[in-house]
């Protein structure tokens, strides 16, 4: 579980190619094999060689099962919306409730094209992603037709429809102080720019800033899912970049974003077309993934990246006093382990007779 109780969940997000047409197939499969919750397409650059994004995901679905499917747009489709939240709620009745979306956050900000003007306030471009999500909502929605009269798309006896089989998730892309504050206002899911984009002190930062805006709008820490892309390669040797080096290191850098900051779904990414994404995913489903469980969910119940555990691993390297060793009874806190506990952890000790 990470810091507000939600189940870790791991996946992989893969590039939009049709150089190797058959390829995205062959990583969503190997994806569901090897276990993971989660397989997705990336935001899209528009290249020429670049799959229409609901036609790929569908095919997705089409040759998974199980595991669950996500797309991320880099901006809003604003020309197509409404025909954007039909083919979300098509795909997940499909695929039994399988689909989750992501709206990237350049949707809120820069030039946006909008009803055929361009629109340049971030105030507007926020008003806009408020809008969209309020709009694709409406149209799962069970009513026979529906109204919806807003600044930037207006809907008169609309049909909505189909109606997903569930809430679908809406994922909001977001950097900015603001930004933040929507996905806790109103969003499923908060999704931050990929690492090494955005490093661990800005993270922190957006893991506040969330925690604030999800407290104003009265809702809990855990209604949202935090989503974090790693753009890494796993090594077989040790270093001093994060998510440049062992399984080990990868699986420890989890736990504490996990157990720390409360991220909860960690998604591999695609790096390029060829090499050894096969390979990655492998090791990240393999190795990183039961690395990161067992750090954060261990046998014995104690999170290993947590201040407890820390702190009796420096009473166990001190060794037990004359009296512990009678007893049977290990204080946790003692010269050495005192240093390891964060103010949340309380001292306490532990039977090990």
């Amino acid at each position: 579980m990470s810091k507000y109780g939600k189940p870790l969940r791991f996946g992989y997000s893969l590039l939009p190619s049709a150089i190797d047409p058959k390829r995205p197939l062959q990583l969503a499969g190997t994806a569901e094999t090897f276990g993971l919750d989660y397989i997705g397409l990336q935001a899209p650059s528009y290249r020429t060689q670049d799959y229409e994004l609901w036609t790929l995901l569908t095919a997705m679905g089409m040759a998974t099962k199980r595991i669950s499917l996500f797309v991320l747009m880099a901006e809003i489709p604003f020309c197509s919306l409404v025909l954007w939240a039909r083919a979300a709620a098509s795909l997940d009745l499909l695929t039994n409730g399988r689909v989750e979306i992501g709206i990237g956050n350049r949707a809120a900000s820069g030039l946006l094209a909008m009803n055929g003007r361009l629109q340049q306030g971030k105030a507007e471009s926020l008003a806009a992603l408020e809008e969209a999500i309020a709009l694709m909502r409406l149209m799962w929605s069970r009513e026979s037709a529906v109204d919806f009269a807003g600044n930037f798309w207006q809907l008169t006896a609309v049909q909505p429809g189909p109606a997903p089989t569930r809430r679908i998730g809406i994922w909001l892309g977001a950097n900015e102080p603001d930004e933040v504050a929507l996905a806790g206002w109103l969003a499923d899911g908060w999704v931050s720019t990929p690492y090494p984009e955005t490093q661990r002190g800005d993270l922190e930062k957006m893991c506040d800033q969330l925690d604030e805006a999800l407290a104003a709008a009265t809702r809990q820490p855990a209604e949202i899912q935090r989503v974090l892309h790693i753009a890494g390669t796993i090594h077989d040797m040790e270093s001093d970049t994060p998510f440049q080096g062992s399984s080990q290191q990868w699986a420890e850098s989890l736990a504490e974003l996990a157990l720390e900051l409360g991220i909860d779904t960690f998604l591999l990414m695609e790096a390029t077309e060829g090499g050894d994404a096969y390979a990655q995913l492998e090791r990240f489903a393999h190795e990183v993934v039961p690395a990161t469980r067992q750090l954060v969910e261990p046998e014995n119940g104690v999170p290993v990246a947590s201040g407890i555990f820390r702190a009796i691993l420096g009473a166990a390297a001190s060794g037990p006093t004359s009296a512990e060793e009678e007893s049977g009874h290990l204080d946790w806190v003692d010269e050495t382990s005192m240093g390891s506990f964060p103010a949340s952890d309380p001292p306490g000790s532990i039977d090990f007779a």
